[in-house]
């Protein structure tokens, strides 16, 4: 049974759906209208987690970390940041806006890597405590158009970004899925229209929870 944290958000997508934007144009607007924010990026958002994050997508380890290892180094990194940086910012008070969270494990280690999903979420629920976001938004886009946009920024993959198409259709359906089986605390949203539409939506249901 998943526990929601009150002013806790999150942003998730395949890579190229423009999350990073959003979270920009999300956190100005929430700090415009007076609300203190906390930002962190998964994995990653403490010293601990960053150093966790800089080994999963270290590419020189493709081919050679194992999935299960990979769930329990998510995991790792997320069980820090939540007693470094998220519970103490939500016992403050604050809004904390998450670039990806729990339910990105489910969708690449899960639904992408094959990993028993039911595994996967109790790990999670394990992880998490009673610190899950209570409204996780999708930006859901064509895998193909994501790619290109990747490759339009010339940036060079990491060990996840560098994943076959397939892969990444299925993390696509795993967070369709997802949004799908959890409707009251997961929204989808089309990452295919333009940056201001999709902001506008995306502040709309975030300041519905405020």
């Amino acid at each position: 049974m998943l526990k929601m944290a009150s002013r806790f958000f999150c942003l998730e997508g395949i890579d190229g759906s423009g999350k990073t934007t959003q979270m920009d144009l999300l956190e100005r607007s929430l700090r415009d209208m007076g609300y203190e924010c906390v930002r962190v990026r998964e994995p990653g958002g403490s010293r601990i987690s960053e150093a966790i994050r800089a080994l999963l997508l270290d590419p020189a380890y493709k081919g050679l970390m194992g999935d299960r290892a990979e769930l329990l180094l998510y995991n790792a990194a997320r069980a820090q940041v939540i007693e470094e940086v998220i519970q103490p910012a939500l016992n403050a008070g604050k809004v904390v806006l998450a670039d990806r969270f729990a339910w990105s494990t489910l969708a690449y280690q899960g639904f992408g890597r094959g990993l028993n999903t039911s595994m996967v979420a109790n790990l999670s629920e394990i992880t998490c405590g009673e610190c899950f976001p209570e409204l996780t938004i999708v930006l859901d886009m064509d895998v193909k158009e994501g790619r290109l946009r990747m490759a339009s920024e010339g940036k060079q993959p990491d060990r996840l970004e560098s994943e076959k198409e397939d892969f990444f259709e299925r993390v696509r359906k795993g967070y369709q899925q997802i949004a799908k089986d959890f409707p009251e605390c997961v929204s989808l949203v089309n990452a295919s229209q333009s940056r201001d539409a999709m902001h506008e939506i995306i502040l709309q249901l975030i300041k519905s929870k405020l």
